[in-house]
């Protein structure tokens, strides 16, 4: 399905977006490295450069990569225009970023409310509006990396899940509108993901919300992945090959873990029995 795809993975230099990169550049697809800094995506590129081809995967310029800034004005449509320039056009886009935190959203202003958006909602639309057209004639796809937090909300992850809810009320529009064109919109909704066995981390997981937790006076069980349970963290390596699989059947969604998915049904079904056994489940009051 993927040789000689044109893929633009954004936010692929490092986590899950590096390892999704790898699986398509594996694949046989070219893929173009999109991050904040130059040196990231440099080296991020030597990774997929490394990457084991199939024996008919393209051979030259099979990776690239391009510093920029999708929170900027003008970066989504320069990466399009990078994409084309290098390979003739784009026929999948993976939009892998995203930014997470900890907060009481009572006591979130509007300024970190809306960074929070630009980051994990914002960001994706220029690119989406300047990839749409490439994907629709190639039939191709555009994946979303969301979270559970869009699907569930739980204590001290209230900023985080409401910009994640907001994307994925966006992929919900965006597959309306190029479905009747012949492209195909994912929406992957995951509980926390692992690091990848072997790799440096530029930070050790979940330090990243200790300022976050110190600022807010929150608990010591905020810094655990879900906010209040230590929830068991994916493979990186198997949820890149579900994400895949799911394309290739053209699901519209992929929840994991899939019992969140039957929670996440039961609130719309039955949205007081729902919240109170979500909020027994994460310790919250519902």
């Amino acid at each position: 399905m993927w040789q000689h795809r044109r893929v633009i993975v954004a936010g692929g230099t490092a986590g899950f977006g590096l390892v999704l990169a790898e699986h398509l550049a594996a694949a046989g697809a070219r893929v173009l490295i999109v991050g904040r800094t130059a040196d990231r995506v440099q080296a991020a590129v030597a990774t997929l450069l490394n990457t084991t081809h199939s024996s008919d995967a393209p051979p030259v310029h099979a990776a690239a990569g391009v510093a920029a800034d999708l929170e900027q004005p003008g970066e989504g449509r320069r990466v399009v225009a990078e994409v084309e320039q290098l390979w003739g056009g784009v026929d999948d886009l993976f939009f892998c970023i995203g930014r997470s935190g900890r907060a009481r959203l009572l006591d979130t202003p509007p300024d970190r409310l809306r960074a929070s958006l630009e980051a994990n909602l914002l960001s994706a639309v220029e690119i989406t509006q300047a990839a749409a057209d490439g994907v629709a004639a190639a039939g191709g796809q555009i994946v979303y990396i969301g979270s559970l937090a869009g699907k569930l909300v739980t204590p001290f992850m209230g900023p985080y899940a409401v910009s994640k809810s907001a994307l994925a009320a966006y992929a919900d529009g965006v597959r309306l509108e190029l479905a009747p064109r012949g492209g195909h919109v994912l929406l992957v909704s995951p509980g926390p993901i692992g690091r990848k066995a072997g790799r440096q981390q530029t930070e050790p997981a979940f330090d990243r919300y200790a300022a976050d937790v110190a600022q807010a006076g929150l608990p010591p069980e905020a810094l655990s992945p879900g906010g209040t349970k230590a929830l068991k963290s994916l493979d990186p390596d198997r949820l890149a090959a579900r994400v895949l699989v799911a394309c290739q059947r053209r699901q519209p969604e992929l929840v994991v873990p899939g019992m969140a998915g039957w929670l996440a049904g039961l609130i719309e079904w039955c949205p007081r029995w729902g919240r109170l056994l979500l909020g027994r489940v994460s310790g919250g009051q519902r």
